[in-house]
C-alpha cells in the first residue's frame, strides 16, 4: 500500500513539473515587449540600413556603435530572416530618485533564409533619458 501511494505521488509530481514547464514555454511568446523592436532592428540590419538600426538604440548606448552595426550588416549580407523564436526573457524595473527604469533582456533563435541559425541577445532599456537597445548582439556558434 505504501509503495502504491509513493509511486502515485511521484507520478503526480512529475506530471505537475512537466505541465508547469509546458505552460512556461507556451506563454513565453507573449511576454517580451521588445520583440517588435528586435524585428525592426533585424529588418534594418538585413537591408543594410545603419541609420534605422542606430535610431533603435537607447540615447545612452555606446556612441561608437556604428562600427558594431556595420559589422552586423556585413555579416548578415542581405540575408532575410525566415523565422524568429523567443527563447528567454528577463525583466527588471525600479522606481527611485532618478525616476523609473524598465529593462528587458531577451534571447531569440533566428533562422535566416539560407537555413543558417543565429541567436540574438538584446537588452532594451526604458528610462527618463528615452528608450532603446543598450545591447544588441548576434551570437554565433553553440548556445
Amino acid at each position: 500500500m505504501k509503495k502504491t501511494i509513493c509511486l502515485t505521488l511521484i507520478v503526480l509530481a512529475i506530471v505537475s513539473c512537466l505541465t508547469a514547464c509546458n505552460f512556461t514555454a507556451n506563454s513565453l511568446k507573449d511576454q517580451a515587449e521588445s520583440t517588435p523592436k528586435v524585428e525592426k532592428m533585424l529588418t534594418a540590419l538585413t537591408s543594410g540600413n545603419a541609420s534605422d538600426a542606430k535610431a533603435l538604440l537607447h540615447p545612452h548606448a555606446n556612441t561608437d556603435s556604428g562600427n558594431s552595426i556595420n559589422q552586423m550588416i556585413k555579416y548578415l549580407n542581405g540575408r532575410k530572416v525566415s523565422s524568429i523564436e523567443l527563447t528567454g526573457v528577463n525583466f527588471s524595473s525600479s522606481i527611485g530618485t532618478s525616476g523609473q527604469m524598465k529593462q528587458e533582456q531577451a534571447t531569440y533563435k533566428v533562422s535566416l533564409n539560407n537555413t543558417e541559425t543565429i541567436y540574438i541577445t538584446a537588452v532594451h532599456l526604458t528610462n527618463n533619458a528615452g528608450n532603446g537597445f543598450i545591447s544588441f548582439q548576434l551570437v554565433l556558434g553553440v548556445v
